[in-house]
């Protein structure tokens, strides 16, 4: 009997931490959370008969370090050193994000018959794949500024091969303090990378497919 009341006693105990840990999580402040929107291709040029109008291509998701595979939005006071905002957030993991707004980018251009992200059903000629090498705010001298940048690859669907590999990068100076300065950078940094991704990915997509169908 004493042993069963004992028992009692720490199942109560653990059942009133537990309570408190929940209330405390419940009191704090839900952090700030942002998102980020797609290229705006429409105001880019494309060429209007580009082989590429004829290819499904598929997006794989992004790779990043564990550092920045994360929603928590980076800041990067020194090359060796990574901090996070305090009580701000991406909507999603940011290489997920990344690979989303990939696609929606490329969607909107128009220069392709279809474009989705690996893992659907759809059956793509060619793959995207994307490495996460910086998404982060920095210090640049006196001044903090957002970089951007992506290592792209364009695969054969059927072998696997590299057929295209390219570096992305662009930088932002803050406008202004806050966050939303970070992410207004974090937006124009992103959105020019992905400009160019798209412009070349049409580029070299229109290359392969007119080789192989002797175009």
């Amino acid at each position: 009997m004493k042993s069963f009341l004992n028992f009692a006693c720490l199942v109560a105990l653990g059942a009133a931490l537990s309570g408190c840990a929940l209330a405390n999580v419940a009191s704090e402040p839900a952090p700030q959370l942002f998102t980020l929107t797609a290229a705006p291709m429409a105001a880019v040029a494309l060429p209007a008969d580009s082989a590429s109008k004829s290819v499904s291509i598929l997006v794989d998701e992004f790779a990043a370090s564990a550092a920045l595979n994360t929603a928590r939005i980076a800041f990067q006071p020194n090359p060796n050193e990574l901090k996070y905002y305090a009580g701000a957030r991406w909507a999603d993991l940011a290489p997920l994000m990344i690979q989303a707004l990939t696609v929606e980018t490329l969607q909107s251009s128009g220069a392709f018959a279809s474009v989705a992200a690996r893992g659907t059903e759809i059956r793509g000629d060619f793959i995207l794949k994307g490495d996460v090498r910086q998404f982060a705010a920095e210090t640049a001298g006196e001044t903090t500024q957002v970089r951007v940048a992506l290592f792209i690859r364009i695969v054969s669907r059927t072998d696997h091969s590299v057929l295209a590999s390219k570096s992305f990068e662009a930088v932002t100076p803050l406008e202004g303090r806050g966050m939303e300065s970070v992410v207004g950078a974090a937006q124009k940094s992103l959105s020019a990378v992905l400009t160019e991704v798209t412009l070349w990915s049409v580029d070299e997509v229109s290359k392969k497919s007119a080789a192989v169908t002797g175009r």
